[in-house]
């Protein structure tokens, strides 16, 4: 082989190999602007999340049966007359439903914000859209709905008897029960989930694991329901 010829092989494929070296960086760079922005779209989501979970913790406080200020009610100034101790015991009561309506607020103010940046974002993670319409549009909808209606119902209380020992405080605890056990389910629980599927969906493969689904405690209902990517599902932990 001529040397002319030779070294133009030579130059060839040095060059070949620049271009392969060129385009192997920019495939990789490509791949670490992608990665980063998913992280960054994760970190934001789940800082939002932080936030809601405080927000649902005070929330959630409120709807339990042993925060209803009956015990306080109860116990206000004997030496006042009876009209004045009646009065009195609303006053704490309306103190107590004003703590509701701001927490709900809050609470929904919470979420929104949280419903926006998924909405925003939904492009990255495409097979969560169906966990996402059934976990805002259905189950949270539903959720908001009864905490108004809830709060509602305390609030007539009062206008239909001014007695407040006349209520039904037995009915009233447990109505506030139900409504705490299914703020929990779908406010902490369900968010939760939708949480495990972005983070296995947008981050699980950077990071190269993935989060397990919710396990149920042992002393808790053996079955019991998740959200997933493809919506809602009964699952069963072993005894």
């Amino acid at each position: 082989m001529k040397p002319e010829l030779t070294t133009l092989i030579t130059w060839a494929l040095i060059i070949i190999g620049w271009f392969v070296v060129f385009y192997l960086g920019l495939k990789q760079q490509n791949k670490l602007l992608k990665n980063n922005a998913k992280m960054k779209v994760y970190e934001e989501l789940y800082e939002l999340k932080k936030s809601i979970d405080e927000v649902s913790i005070n929330l959630g406080l409120l709807f339990n049966p042993y925060s209803i200020p009956f015990l306080e009610m109860k116990h206000v100034d004997k030496s006042l007359e009876p009209s004045q101790r009646s009065l009195k015991s609303l006053e704490i009561w309306r103190k107590y439903l004003d703590k509701i309506s701001r927490q709900t607020y809050t609470f929904t103010t919470a979420y929104l914000k949280l419903w926006n940046h998924i909405d925003m974002w939904i492009g990255v993670v495409p097979e969560l859209k169906k966990a996402k319409k059934e976990f805002f549009e259905i189950h949270l909808k539903a959720l908001t709905d009864d905490l108004n209606k809830h709060h509602s119902y305390l609030q007539n209380l009062s206008l239909e008897s001014y007695n407040w020992e006349k209520w039904g405080q037995e009915d009233i605890k447990q109505k506030s029960q139900e409504i705490s056990e299914k703020f929990d389910k779908i406010a902490v629980a369900y968010l939760d989930d939708l949480m495990v599927e972005i983070h296995n969906s947008l981050i699980g493969p950077i990071l190269g694991y993935k989060k397990i689904p919710r396990e149920n405690f042992a002393n808790m209902p053996r079955r019991y329901k998740i959200l997933t990517k493809k919506g809602i599902r009964e699952v069963e932990h072993e005894k």
